[in-house]
Order: structure tokens, then C-alpha cells, then sequence
């Protein structure tokens, strides 16, 4: 970025993308954006990973933790969505359908001093898979998960369960366990 441009423009690109910035800095940051070349590629360079995400996720090609504005443009794109919510120790029955493109798992936690997150998933009967350092913002009140749809629908009678560790240090804290009981639907 130019000079004078400062890291903190990163966030503010981002939010503009999604839409939650107010009239007044939404307008501010456009006059930038025309002046400034470097801040201009940025933005370019979101929209192309944004409209990247958005085709792989309607794809179902990744696994991926998004945020509400992420499911609100989606939902406002057409796309639909089956929803889990999920309290720490509690057990969801869970299926998909051939109508829905996005498979929503929403683990709520209290994410308060996390400052490192690990999600730990375990297939039944198969070993355990960590995802390091998924990015949370300590106010939050859940994680949300959206799952790959083609390997959801061709999934057999499965639980998974996912673990939210807080790693502090070399120590690590359980923020909660989630169990899906995934059941196919009928065809």
C-alpha cells in the first residue's frame, strides 16, 4: 500500500466488501480507493478472492469458517442454507437435502481472551483432524462452519464431532464439544 496507508485499511477493505461499514466511511474509503493505486489493487484483489470463495463454497469444494455477512450475502445470492445451532455438549441430528447449498454448523462458545483456536474434528472411527489457529474475534458468540455439500450428501449414517480448544501457551482449554448425527435423507 502507499505510503501513509496503514495496516488497519486491510479490516476496513473487508468490511466494505461485506457491506457493514457506515454511509459516511463506505463514502470516505471509495475517495481513497480512487486516489490511491495500491489501495485500489487490494480491494480488486478481494472482490476476486470474495467471488473465488463464494464459487468453491457453492461448489461445495472446502471446508470453511465464515462470518454472519458471509451467510447474509449468500442468503441475499440465493443461496440456501441448512442451519445447525449448537450449544457446547449437545448432540444435533443433522441431515442435507438435494435443495440445500450450504450446510451451516453454528458451535456457540465463549470465545472471551481466545487469542488461538483449534478445531478439532474426529470422523467416528476415523483419527482425528486439527485446524490450527481459525481466526475468532473474542466477542463473538459462535463459530460458524460451512461444510462441503457433495461430501455431505453422499455421506452415510456419520457422526462427527468437533472439539473448540483455546490454546493459551502450552496449555490448552475445551471451549465446548459438538456431536452431529448426520442421517442421509431418503433419495
Amino acid at each position: 500500500m502507499r505510503r501513509g496507508c496503514d495496516q488497519s485499511l486491510l479490516s476496513t477493505l473487508v468490511d466494505y466488501w461485506f457491506g457493514d461499514l457506515s454511509t459516511a466511511d463506505e463514502e470516505r474509503l471509495e475517495e481513497h480507493l480512487f486516489e490511491c493505486d495500491d489501495c485500489g489493487d487490494r480491494m480488486r484483489a478481494f472482490v476476486a478472492l470474495g467471488d473465488g470463495v463464494r464459487r468453491l463454497a457453492h461448489e461445495g469444494a472446502v471446508q470453511m469458517i465464515v462470518t454472519r455477512s458471509f451467510l447474509e450475502t449468500a442468503a441475499r445470492e440465493g443461496l440456501r442454507s441448512r442451519e445447525y445451532v449448537v450449544r457446547p455438549g449437545e448432540r444435533v441430528a443433522c441431515t442435507v437435502t438435494a435443495q440445500d447449498d450450504l450446510l451451516v454448523s453454528r458451535m456457540q462458545a465463549d470465545f472471551t481472551g481466545v487469542s488461538h483456536l483449534d478445531v478439532l474434528l474426529q470422523v467416528e472411527d476415523q483419527p482425528e483432524v486439527r485446524i490450527k489457529d481459525v481466526p475468532v474475534s473474542p466477542d463473538a458468540q459462535e463459530l460458524i462452519m460451512v461444510q462441503a455439500m457433495p461430501a455431505a450428501r453422499v455421506l452415510g449414517r456419520t457422526v462427527l464431532h468437533f472439539h473448540l480448544v483455546a490454546r493459551e501457551g502450552p496449555s490448552e482449554r475445551v471451549l465446548g464439544d459438538y456431536t452431529f448425527d448426520h442421517t442421509p435423507t431418503p433419495s
